[in-house]
């Protein structure tokens, strides 16, 4: 049984590298005009995955869960990007004015960066809750990570939001929703440290999985911004803005991943 758990929990690590590459390969192969409707598809289903995820997560702890909520607010992050992804539909932008719909996907991309690294935040010190820090070496360990992590983000996202934070003080509004991404990069980006000890502290049982794969989406996401703020993708070539939405393909689907991985570990113990 411990072997076919075992199993599973690796399918699970690999869904996501072949999710990114189905599309990756899709996208180089059409070319053209046709990248930009895969590419949107695969933008909005990885969103939709990870969405799914982090809800299958929630609903396997009781209400009032500490991790039920950490994952829920998770869930609302994505939720409201997709909502944000929405309101740019025609049926839905044609009703509003150029500056109502600039401020609304503004309030709602800060709001759902907000809900990412809250739950991020929660989920980083699930091990603190749990009582796996015991002793003042531990914690020192943990302070110096998110430093480190907090260093790291700033220097990948640092110029992208002087950048936007120019941009909006010239008076391009549509800058309030690049700098509302780049503040919750920033901040999901410091917790990488942090959650990747989390998933370290619990090495030896199942819940390794669940922080290791939340830990490689936020890798995947490290790797896209930094892409993202060496080259803008939408100005550059259609090969790299194929590599670019493929990162976060595999970011999203590592979240769809971690999730399944939560529940599967609750169960799982619940059974035994």
């Amino acid at each position: 049984m411990g072997e076919h758990r075992s199993v599973s929990y690796r399918a699970l690590a690999w869904l996501p590298p072949a999710f990114a590459a189905l599309f990756a390969v899709a996208g180089f192969a059409v070319g053209g005009g046709a990248v930009g409707p895969l590419l949107t598809t695969e933008n909005e289903l990885g969103k939709v995955l990870a969405l799914s995820g982090a809800v299958v997560a929630a609903l396997a702890f009781e209400r009032g869960d500490y991790l039920r909520m950490a994952w829920l607010l998770n869930a609302v992050a994505y939720a409201l990007l997709l909502a944000a992804d929405a309101s740019g539909v025609h049926t839905i932008a044609h009703r509003l004015t150029s500056h109502q719909l600039d401020a609304a996907q503004g309030l709602v991309t800060l709001l759902a960066n907000a809900a990412a690294v809250v739950g991020t935040w929660m989920l980083a010190r699930a091990w603190n809750v749990a009582g796996l820090e015991e002793d003042e070496a531990s914690r020192a360990r943990g302070r110096l990570l998110c430093a480190v992590g907090a260093g790291v983000a700033l220097a990948i996202t640092g110029w992208p939001l002087v950048r936007d934070a120019q941009a909006l003080l010239s008076g391009d509004v549509d800058a309030s929703i690049a700098i509302a991404s780049d503040l919750g990069d920033a901040a999901c980006l410091a917790l990488v440290a942090p959650v990747m000890q989390t998933a370290l502290a619990m090495r030896g049982g199942v819940l390794r999985w669940p922080w290791g794969l939340l830990a490689a989406s936020l890798l995947a996401w490290l790797v896209y911004d930094v892409s993202s703020s060496v080259v803008d993708p939408q100005s550059a070539g259609g090969g790299w803005l194929v590599a670019s939405e493929a990162l976060r393909a595999l970011a999203c689907a590592y979240g769809f991943a971690a999730g399944l991985a939560q529940r599967r570990a609750v169960t799982a113990d619940a059974a035994s």
